[in-house]
């Protein structure tokens, strides 16, 4: 069975997509659920200084938040085809993009300096500390569990490339995306022991995105339900 280019091309980003989702998970854990040690910066820099990494860390989430709804809309997986880009690239191109956004603001949000929210130390509420490891750990569990339920093959789109690349014809497609995991990703972004200006920019901007900003959630896992078409 002969083997397209377009199909090498396919599983290629289809792998991509993976290696980098096996990369971004760990960091996203690490920093959204590694405790902090309430140390506070007491050089607080001028408005202007201030001002400039608030604006940079909101044109991240603006970016992800863009990224994340443009490349699901139909407007977009329109355009792809009108390019030539076929339908079966669309997840893992999405996949790939939607780390590389991750990337950039798990290691590129500056730290907004001054007085943390709320803090607690571990020293001193040591229980509430255990409590909240095991919240975060529990909710880590779940969002885990969803994706692998939800057919992470499936997910970054190589699945629907074997499909293809077996089958050797495009089966008709109703794809329906939605989110498990969203809750304990909330969580997750409230349930911590040091509030910080920066995450509680980053859990607010999540929080009302996942409300009121689209039907997909920043969380990354997903439930798709698929129907295919067979031919007898």
């Amino acid at each position: 069975m002969m083997i397209s280019i377009r199909h090498i091309v396919s599983w290629m980003l289809g792998l991509i997509g993976l290696a980098l989702c096996l990369l971004i998970l760990p960091n996203l854990i690490l920093l959204l659920s590694t405790q902090s040690d309430g140390t506070l910066n007491e050089d607080v820099p001028c408005c202007g200084r201030y001002l400039k990494a608030l604006l940079w860390n909101l044109f991240l989430l603006t970016v992800f938040a863009v990224q994340h709804s443009g490349m699901l809309s139909d407007t977009w997986k329109r355009g792809l085809v009108r390019v030539g880009i076929e339908e079966l690239l669309h997840r893992p191109l999405y996949v790939i993009c939607s780390c590389l956004v991750l990337y950039l603001i798990i290691f590129h949000m500056m730290t907004l300096p001054g007085p943390l929210l709320w803090y607690y130390s571990v020293t001193e509420y040591p229980t509430l500390w255990l409590v909240v490891f095991i919240v975060h750990c529990v909710m880590w569990c779940i969002i885990c569990m969803g994706a692998i339920t939800a057919e992470p093959m499936e997910l970054i789109g190589l699945k629907q490339l074997y499909i293809a690349s077996v089958q050797q014809k495009h089966h008709a497609q109703h794809m329906h995306a939605k989110h498990v995991g969203v809750l304990a990703f909330v969580i997750i972004l409230w349930v911590y022991m040091a509030m910080s200006v920066e995450r509680f920019l980053l859990a607010t901007f999540c929080t009302l995105y996942v409300l009121f900003g689209h039907r997909s959630s920043p969380s990354a896992v997903y439930v798709i339900q698929t129907e295919k078409q067979r031919t007898d």
